[in-house]
């Protein structure tokens, strides 16, 4: 054998050790739900607003809002990014590991960057909140489990391209569309819109949002 199929054989196995380990399918675990739920419960305080009030500025039921205080459930991340806008943060704000607002630079490391992910999807923000950023990049994993994903209205523009897998985009009032590895895709601020993973694997892609989601 020869040290470049070696090399090619060392290489796809890795791969598959990557997504065996990181891209499976998980329950979240009644810690990750009583943290979250915590960690929203102390931020909601912090603002000073009562669970009513912050329930009906995302469009949800008071009682829901308190079962996700109380660790009783978890949030999809559509859920959760309409409650964390209710509660005056975003995503990226709140699970970050680091001050990103203090950095200077132009690169950004792979290990600072923050993340979020719930039973089917996994965001990597590659580019750290700042008020100098025009747009927002995320690094996106779809899995395929996810059935019916609800619809988003986001105040910003996006743009995107599909690295691999199969990914269904779907505006309200239009014929669904299949986006392929390599095709790129765009849906306008202020449209009704969802996707899902329609391939065995997952689809990775990479989203740009403009301006910032925050």
């Amino acid at each position: 054998m020869t040290s470049r199929k070696l090399c090619a054989i060392l290489r796809l196995f890795i791969l598959g050790m990557f997504r065996d380990t990181r891209l499976r399918r998980r329950d979240v675990s009644a810690d990750e739900r009583s943290d979250l739920g915590s960690r929203l419960r102390e931020w909601r305080r912090r603002m000073g607003l009562s669970l009513r009030s912050v329930a009906n500025r995302a469009g949800m039921a008071p009682s829901y809002l308190s079962t996700l205080e109380r660790g009783h459930s978890s949030p999809t991340l559509a859920t959760l990014h309409r409650l964390l806008c209710a509660l005056g943060t975003d995503l990226e704000t709140f699970f970050s590991r680091t001050n990103h607002l203090s950095q200077d630079g132009c690169v950004f490391k792979r290990e600072e960057m923050s993340t979020a992910a719930d039973r089917t999807r996994r965001y990597t923000f590659l580019l750290p909140r700042r008020k100098e950023m025009k747009a927002e990049v995320l690094d996106e994993y779809l899995l395929p489990s996810e059935p019916d994903p609800e619809f988003e209205v986001l105040e910003c523009d996006i743009a995107g391209v599909v690295l691999s897998g199969l990914l269904e985009i779907e505006v309200e009032g239009k014929e669904k569309e299949i986006v392929r590895a390599g095709d790129a895709f765009y849906v306008p601020a202020g449209k009704r819109h969802r996707g899902r993973c329609l391939s065995a694997e997952p689809a990775h892609l990479i989203t740009v949002f403009v301006p910032p989601k925050y």
